[in-house]
């Protein structure tokens, strides 16, 4: 088993060693091509001029997981969107609260802060289709209408039913697809920087709506 960080790439010590031999290639923001002992596929980082960065990942896993998928800044929030095809075991844990999705494909679209933890899990040969948006908490706030604190923190209460709030429904894997299938050039990252954008703008509308709606049932 190995286990990954995403916010400062921390193996486990034995690992080491072969995540430095699969630092292999840097296209396109940085580009990391997995050794294949690990996983076979590759993901990205994309920084974008607005502050937002993605990471894109696209990846079969060789070996048992345990992924740490948290936000370890303050002035961000990370919107993760799923498309998982899952081994004989695989569990999403979210604060320590785990749901099993054992043998299945996984679409979710969650947010996760900086008091978060999320650790993606499971048995080797679970195919992982991941864009997670890294948003400015600065840039919410100057323009996106539909945010406001309030919102976040009631939707953060929410703990593993984040994980059901929001569906991938066609529109998102529409948008999801572009940023995963944009080609490997600096001209194309204004491009992919509106699409992240109109991501991040309608998860946020689409929550206020449904907040609002849990508001009135109750």
């Amino acid at each position: 088993m190995f286990t990954l960080t995403y916010e400062g790439l921390n193996f486990d010590e034995n690992e080491l060693p072969e995540f430095v031999e699969s630092v292999s290639n840097h296209l396109y923001g940085k580009r990391i091509v997995l050794n294949d002992q690990i996983a076979s596929g590759d993901y990205k980082l994309l920084p974008f001029a607005n502050g937002f960065y993605a990471y894109v990942s696209n990846y079969i896993l060789q070996q048992d997981f345990a992924i740490e998928l948290s936000v370890k800044k303050d002035d961000y929030l990370a919107l993760h969107i799923n498309q998982i095809t899952a081994g004989s075991e695989c569990r999403l844990t979210l604060n320590r609260e785990t749901i099993s999705y054992d043998d299945k494909i996984i679409t979710t679209v969650f947010l996760t802060g900086g008091n978060d933890s999320f650790i993606l899990s499971g048995s080797r040969g679970a195919c992982v289709n991941r864009l997670k948006i890294m948003i400015p908490k600065t840039w919410l706030n100057m323009h996106l209408p539909a945010y406001s604190e309030e919102l976040l923190n009631e939707y953060l209460l929410l703990r593993e039913e984040r994980l059901l709030t929001d569906a991938l429904d066609n529109t998102y894997r529409t948008l999801v697809d572009k940023v995963m299938n944009t080609e490997d050039n600096d001209f194309y990252l204004h491009i992919t920087q509106d699409i992240v954008t109109l991501i991040t703008e309608r998860f946020f509308n689409r929550l206020r709506i449904k907040m609002q709606k849990n508001q009135w049932e109750k």
